[in-house]
């Protein structure tokens, strides 16, 4: 399959080899996150959009990739001035390029996290954009519960809500919420063959390789999925819709 999209990459860790890699397996479009590990102040973040926005912009383009970049705060990394980031992201919306915000939600689940969530997401509301949603590797259904709530709270639309790295244990929570589950495949999380053996329950999913240097990761884990999918019997409509055509729907690319 060609014209496949992963919607969860963080391309200012993604080398040059990893963009060349990406586009002879079949990746054109890419949503680029946010997310700068320990950062203390606004002016590392600002910094952080502004390399997305040029320099990975720059390589996507010349591997014949389309990039949208979504900008925000990650929770694993508030700046102590993180307020002058949120008065920020209003213009940044209206940067060529940027769709939305990301990486953006909580990750021990403290207050100050679901304040930053919280006040990110009356952003996203006020403006229309969609949102990619963290979730972490321990209490998920505790902090996928609080998402939800926060999200409710504000009266943030659940169709334009990608709560991600999805799986069997918060997959019901977020189709209930009528939220879009994001798919990132990994050996730690969403394997392929779990995939596979529950897709009816995962088909209105946005595949994605969450890239980073931050642990063990695969860039072309998507196209890889693809292909598994594929050899082993999956509906072609429904592989077309979690590699392609929900995340082109959910962010208007």
């Amino acid at each position: 399959m060609k014209e496949i999209v992963d919607s969860h990459v963080h391309v200012s860790l993604l080398p040059f080899e990893g963009w060349e890699s990406m586009a002879l397996a079949g990746v054109r479009k890419i949503i680029g996150c946010s997310i700068f590990f320990g950062a203390k102040h606004a002016e590392t973040l600002f910094d952080h959009f502004h390399q997305m926005l040029t320099l990975s912009m720059s390589n996507a383009s010349k591997n014949g990739i389309k990039l949208y970049v979504a900008v925000g705060i990650h929770p694993m990394g508030i700046p102590d001035d993180w307020p002058r980031v949120i008065d920020a992201l209003p213009s940044h919306l209206k940067m060529s390029g940027v769709i939305g915000l990301g990486e953006i939600g909580l990750h021990e689940g403290n207050k100050r996290e679901q304040e930053v969530l919280h006040e990110q997401l009356k952003i996203a509301k006020e403006y229309g954009v969609p949102v990619i949603i963290h979730t972490p590797p321990q209490n998920r259904v505790e902090i996928t519960k609080k998402t939800i709530e926060i999200a409710a709270t504000v009266g943030m639309e659940p169709g334009k809500m990608i709560i991600d790295h999805a799986n069997l244990d918060i997959i019901d929570l977020i189709e209930d919420f009528g939220a879009v589950p994001g798919l990132t495949i990994r050996q730690e999380g969403l394997s392929s063959q779990l995939l596979l053996n529950h897709l009816e329950r995962f088909q209105r999913g946005l595949l994605n390789s969450d890239y980073s240097n931050l642990k063990p990761n695969d860039p072309l884990s998507v196209p890889k999925t693809v292909q598994y999918l594929e050899l082993n019997g999956a509906f072609p409509k429904v592989i077309a819709r979690i590699a392609r055509y929900n995340a082109e729907e959910v962010f208007g690319i």
